[in-house]
């Protein structure tokens, strides 16, 4: 009865511990633009909070024995008494903050204590199974949490997610937190009564003898490397889809599940296969980075090269980790110093990372890491072939090839174009190139964010204020601002400024009011561009309003917009927080009766038009759709446009003929602020 009453435990907190991260961090993403580094900067605070439990759990062994037990009651009636994990929205950026500093501190303040509590159950329930049954190994309890937290990850958004809206879950997550208490009270309570008994350990056993430096550096590094590589993998799969939380929860469940194997039982880490397969998966990983930047491989291949590659490094780390583990006398110094490996990868790839470096280096870097320990766990196995020649000449062939391995990896990795400039930021990469085009014999200037073009423009002085890519005239915006051609006072608003080439649309008089998250864009967009002096120089005005485009527009006055342009893409990634009832209902707010509501729908991975046609139905609008075939991928265009001007849907009826994505028809949910479902728009490749 003991031991189920530990497993449960463990159970609960792990699941309570890995649910609450999709949950809370699916809250705030509307709040900061819908960027990848919401998920990032999530992870990396807890990952330090579970460091920072891993440290009170090694120092409450210090205390006496029957003190335990009231220090650790106390820390969680207080976590009983101040449960409210949903934040205000008192907590809604302005649109000037540094976004890193306000998610950690609205993190603080709402589920640190809580996620404390939960982070510094499992050694403390392995500690107490260690003095209620001294014979026991621990160990598989540590699996078993690990088990907790894979079914937490995978259950949210699977069950979870499609069924119950944000305030919901954090009701129910409460409610289980609340369970979770009174049984952690219970079992440390009854630990306050036990005796302590520590079982002998046998004299030849290895495990009893004191770690080394050398073995305490590895229970940093290791899962330093681990860490760093889950967080990169998730910002590299994230930055041109779509941050949902299946594809953050997908890497770590992958994460989890290399520990599941490697602390289940030794036989499950073979380091030969898995080194091996590491190695392989790891230079497909990097090739494929590179093949990936012309967008030549699906999604679907991209993703289960990443993800694989992803998992046989954590396998390799998390392996080799196990091998150098201790006995139970060190238990909770081994998880504080794992734990601390932990967050120093996620700081690694959240803070250092954007500050050395323009663009996500920290992927192919890391890939090169994990090829480099993995070469080393092969060289681990051969030391044990017989012979001393054996031995050398498996070593040569190792090093040979995980150093070939290394510098074509390299080579890959650091391969990238001749950009005017490049810069990185919360918001993700914004790099300015220029091309030669042969045909026309001249200069074009490209934004690309992500790897995804987002706006070109000529450098000749002929061509240089028409508008190109997606934006081009018999395109859907186009034809929506070529209507407002004869309003000399007619005002546009665009969320998501890019390179600003709808400008060139631009008349004397009339506004254009921009809202763009990024300064970088901002900045990029006037100095390697010239949409905007052009269309000033033209007699047009220019309106600039920082910060999430919805949030700007929930705290402005009704602007009696004649046409408002959706387009803030980061990458390719769907900004789901525009897309939803309660935003439309602030862009009907901010339109003239007969305005209209241009939404950029194009995408290489997901279909939007379903969702925008449901959109329209229940916000009272009707729809048209214009797609465009053009001679390149970024000439492309598929546009859904929203608005009740009779003469402008007769003259534009919807025009799909030059569609190219699958023919299976999507019947998505209705979107709103509180549920959303991107899964079912994925287009299958």
């Amino acid at each position: 009865m003991s031991v189920f009453r530990f497993s449960l435990l463990s159970l609960m907190s792990a699941f309570l511990l890995f649910q609450v991260q999709p949950l809370i961090s699916k809250f705030i993403l509307p709040w900061f633009g819908g960027s990848p580094g919401v998920w990032t900067t999530c992870l990396l605070f807890f990952q330090c909070v579970l460091f920072l439990g891993y440290a009170y759990a090694h120092g409450l062994m210090k205390l006496p024995h029957r003190v335990q037990a009231w220090v650790h009651g106390a820390l969680v009636l207080a976590a009983l008494a101040l449960l409210h994990i949903a934040p205000s929205s008192s907590w809604k950026p302005t649109g000037h903050e540094e976004p890193v500093g306000r998610i950690l501190c609205l993190l603080l303040a709402n589920v640190a204590l809580p996620y404390f509590v939960l982070s510094s159950t499992s050694p403390l329930v392995q500690v107490w199974f260690s003095r209620a049954c001294p014979l026991g190994s621990p160990w598989r309890l540590y699996a078993l949490s690990n088990v907790g937290s894979l079914v937490a990850l995978l259950s949210y958004p699977v069950l979870v997610e499609p069924r119950l809206d944000v305030l919901e879950q954090t009701r129910w997550w409460q409610c289980l937190f609340v369970g979770f208490g009174v049984l952690s009270l219970m079992l440390a309570w009854l630990d306050r009564l036990r005796s302590v008994v520590v079982a002998p350990a046998k004299a030849d056993d290895p495990a009893a003898v004191a770690p080394r430096g050398w073995q305490r550096l590895l229970w940093v590094l290791l899962p330093a490397v681990a860490s760093a590589m889950l967080l990169a993998t998730t910002n590299h799969v994230c930055q041109d889809v779509a941050v949902v939380p299946f594809l953050w929860i997908a890497p770590l469940s992958l994460y989890l599940i290399s520990f599941i194997i490697c602390f289940e039982h030794p036989r499950w880490y073979q380091p030969l296969l898995w080194a091996v397969l590491a190695v392989g998966l790891l230079v497909l990983a990097a090739s494929d980075s590179q093949v990936s930047m012309q967008m030549e491989h699906s999604f679907k291949r991209q993703l289960v090269v990443c993800l694989g590659a992803l998992f046989c490094a954590c396998m390799v780390c998390h392996g080799e980790l196990m091998r150098v583990k201790p006995s139970t006398a060190y238990l909770t110094e081994f998880y504080l110093l794992m734990s601390l490996g932990g967050a120093l990868g996620g700081l690694a790839v959240s803070l250092l990372a954007p500050c050395v470096f323009n663009t996500f280096m920290e992927w192919p870097l890391g890939l090169m890491v994990c090829v480099v320990i993995a070469g080393l766990a092969l060289w681990s196995c051969v030391r044990a072939v017989g012979s001393a020649r054996m031995r050398r000449v498996w070593s040569a062939v190792i090093a040979i090839g995980v150093g070939v391995a290394f510098i074509k990896m390299g080579s890959w990795g650091f391969a990238v174009p001749e950009w005017v400039e490049q810069t990185r930021n919360f918001y993700g990469t914004v790099s300015v190139q220029k091309v030669w085009d042969e045909e026309q014999g001249g200069y074009f200037a490209q934004m690309v964010c992500g790897r995804v073009v987002h706006g070109t423009q000529w450098q000749t002085d002929a061509w240089r204020e028409t508008p190109l890519s997606y934006f081009r005239p018999e395109s859907g915006v186009g034809r929506a601002l070529e209507s407002l051609a004869d309003q000399p006072g007619a005002r546009v608003g665009v969320v998501g400024m890019g390179a600003a080439t709808v400008a060139a649309y631009g008349k004397p008089g009339q506004v254009f009011r921009f809202y763009e998250i990024n300064p970088d864009i901002v900045r990029m967009a006037k100095s390697h561009f010239t949409y905007l002096a052009d269309f000033e120089a033209r007699g047009g005005v220019l309106e600039l309003a920082m910060g999430d485009g919805r949030l700007s527009l929930e705290r402005e006055a009704p602007q009696q917009f004649d046409a408002l342009l959706l387009d803030a893409f980061s990458g390719d990634s769907v900004p789901m927080h525009l897309l939803t009832v309660e935003a439309f209902a602030i862009y009907r707010r901010h339109l003239k009766p007969d305005g209209i509501i241009v939404v950029n729908v194009t995408n290489s991975h997901v279909s939007l038009a379903p969702v925008i046609q449901k959109l329209a139905a229940a916000t009272g609008y009707q729809s048209t759709r214009i797609v465009k075939a053009g001679e390149s991928p970024y000439a492309y265009t598929d546009y859904a446009l929203l608005t009740n001007n009779a003469a402008f849907l007769a003259a534009n009826p919807e025009d799909i003929s030059d569609y190219e994505g699958p023919a299976t028809k999507l019947d998505p949910p209705l979107w709103t602020d509180l549920r959303h479902d991107l899964w079912g728009v994925l287009e299958r490749e």
